[in-house]
């Protein structure tokens, strides 16, 4: 069975470098027979980006399929074009700000042969802090010392559910993903804490998730009829009113930025010059750290100009 990466990109080159610099030091390209990159109504800018990493590459076969830039309908439209050029293989997904460890396809691939013998198998994904299931799963499963300072900070506990705390607000985001910012060590350290827990590396589930990380085989496609229109919704309610069952591998943990709630928020700190720093150590000098940062909040203005003078003409 051919497997086939697809990374869903179009305009964020800050963090898709880091996704596609992380790709190539997890050692996860050459598992691929095909990656193929998923271009949303992407910038000439942003083909050329995408362009020089596939120029950098030459032993990878990459793809490009290039989308009307629509949300949902866009997304779901190159994934279903991905799937019907490359029918009959195993997919894996991740989005342009999803950073893998060392080694991610490989268990993904590992994952996929323990559980394809599942008739009604939908999608599989690893344990991502910033990501409802993920973040539950890992303070009420693995890591009580975390669920205690969720409880602490955030007044509650952790929520499964897919537009729950988790997803709403940035400071949880932030605070997850700091917990477990240096991929190579987190896992090193999971490892241990997953071979002493009373806990299997599979669980099953089929409560809606969000699938920034996946994968999935053409069987699940062809019973589905192709990704819904509406994609992640669509997607999640598909499996759950016909049946189907998500695995969730406990077994590594992926890292993910945020989500579009979030994005404000969270570029306004120095998270994603910190998660570089501690992934890609060296690669990335003072200046560039600040002058990065300093950009983000720098195009946050204009916006944040116009909401203050409408509240002010609105009193």
């Amino acid at each position: 069975m051919n497997k086939i990466l697809m990374i869903l990109t179009n305009a964020r080159r800050d963090c898709a470098q880091l996704t596609l610099d992380m790709l190539a030091q997890s050692e996860s390209l050459p598992v691929f027979d095909r990656v193929v990159f998923l271009l949303n109504g992407p910038s000439p800018a942003h083909i050329r980006f995408v362009d020089r990493f596939i120029s950098a590459h030459p032993d990878v076969k990459f793809d490009k399929i290039l989308g009307p830039g629509t949300r949902p309908d866009g997304i779901s439209q190159i994934q279903n074009e991905c799937i019907q050029k490359y029918p009959g293989a195993l997919y894996m997904k991740v989005d342009e700000d999803v950073f893998v460890p060392r080694g991610w396809a490989k268990r993904m691939v590992e994952a996929y042969e323990e559980n394809k013998h599942r008739d009604n198998l939908a999608l599989i994904t690893p344990l991502l802090p910033n990501n409802s299931l993920g973040l539950h799963t890992l303070c009420t499963m693995f890591y009580p010392e975390l669920l205690g300072q969720y409880q602490a900070r955030f007044g509650g506990d952790p929520s499964p559910e897919r537009a729950g705390p988790t997803w709403l607000n940035p400071s949880i985001a932030e605070w997850a993903t700091r917990a477990f910012l240096n991929l190579e060590a987190s896992n090193a350290h999971h490892a241990d804490v997953l071979a002493k827990a009373n806990t299997p590396r599979y669980v099953p589930f089929s409560r809606p998730f969000s699938i920034g990380c996946i994968a999935y085989d053409y069987r699940h496609v062809e019973r589905m009829g192709g990704v819904p229109r509406t994609d992640e919704p669509g997607w999640c309610d598909w499996v759950k009113e016909n049946g189907q069952t998500h695995i969730l591998d406990c077994s590594q943990i992926v890292l993910h930025y945020s989500f579009f709630v979030q994005q404000e928020w969270l570029d306004r700190t120095s998270l994603l010059e910190d998660l570089r720093a501690a992934n890609l150590p060296g690669h990335q000098g003072y200046l560039q750290r600040t002058g990065a940062r300093a950009r983000r909040i720098a195009k946050q203005i204009p916006g944040a100009v116009r909401r203050r003078m409408a509240r002010s003409s609105n009193p």
